[in-house]
């Protein structure tokens, strides 16, 4: 979105009753609007991002193999990924899958990992903070959503076996909330397969109107009242800084309440 960072200062600042940003500095009301935004993607999940390390298939285009409505700023070049035997055919620039299991490798954390491919793949996106689903391809055609298991669980359970297990993976867990999040995986992958995410993420910093926007139109009328609330709590003006909040949390909606509503233990199998 071109002009975010302007659209959000002049809501925040009117709010304020500060137009001209004469008693609130606008780096410091930039920071406040950076950390309001940064909640909105905690709450809600709304910059949900598919973290697969190639170019995507189908509608995500950029110019080159442009699918006419399906660009989405900041993504990978062109429409289809590099086909091995040409069908599909080879589209120039366009990556291939790097975003894979290292044999005998059971932990992979966010930050050093996966973080590298969220980042080259989508502007705007800063970390991610959960992950809702694992898949991870078995060494074929086949790429199943992983099973989830709690991290005690899996403690207790998968990894009670004090020797390395490894095959292909079954089990995932997370270790850590938030941006020091770690994937576990059970068995440990013996071979190479690719890993697809669909991941919860928090935007990058917005420092000036080139900077893309990475939290979605429906949430951005949120932001100048988080923004107005920190300003407000700044100056110790209490009252205001709760009804900024109050209203802050109305905008989010009641997906706020509760953003991750738990993992699905397995996808294939019920009982």
């Amino acid at each position: 979105m071109s002009g975010a960072l302007q659209f959000y200062l002049n809501d925040a600042a009117s709010l304020l009753h500060d137009y001209n940003t004469l008693f609130t500095p606008q780096n410091q009301l930039n920071r406040w609007i950076n950390e309001a935004r940064r909640q909105c993607a905690q709450r809600t999940y709304c910059v949900a991002r598919l973290v697969s390390g190639q170019s995507a298939f189908g509608a995500p285009s950029q110019a080159g193999n442009f699918i006419a409505g399906g660009g989405v700023a900041g993504t990978l070049p062109d429409a289809v990924p590099v086909g091995s035997t040409g069908n599909p055919p080879a589209v120039t620039g366009a990556a291939v899958n790097s975003l894979q299991t290292i044999p005998g490798v059971e932990r992979y954390p966010y930050q050093g990992f996966f973080n590298k491919y969220l980042q080259d793949a989508y502007g705007g996106c800063a970390a991610i903070i959960d992950v809702v689903t694992c898949s991870v391809n078995w060494g074929g055609a086949v790429r199943p959503t992983l099973a989830f298991m709690a991290w005690d669980d899996l403690q207790a359970h998968a990894r009670a076996y004090s020797t390395l297990v490894t095959s292909y993976p079954y089990y995932w867990s997370i270790f850590n909330p938030g941006e020091f999040g770690e994937i576990w995986m059970f068995p440990a992958p013996s071979t190479i397969g690719d890993i697809e995410l669909y991941a919860a993420c928090i935007p990058s910093d917005l420092y000036s109107d080139d900077d893309v926007e990475a939290i979605p139109p429906g949430y951005r009328n949120a932001i100048k009242f988080g923004a107005a609330s920190l300003a407000f709590q700044g100056k110790q003006q209490y009252a205001q800084a709760e009804a900024m909040e109050e209203k802050f949390r109305e905008r989010l909606g009641l997906a706020s309440v509760a953003a991750d509503r738990g993992k699905t233990p397995n996808y294939y199998w019920r009982a």
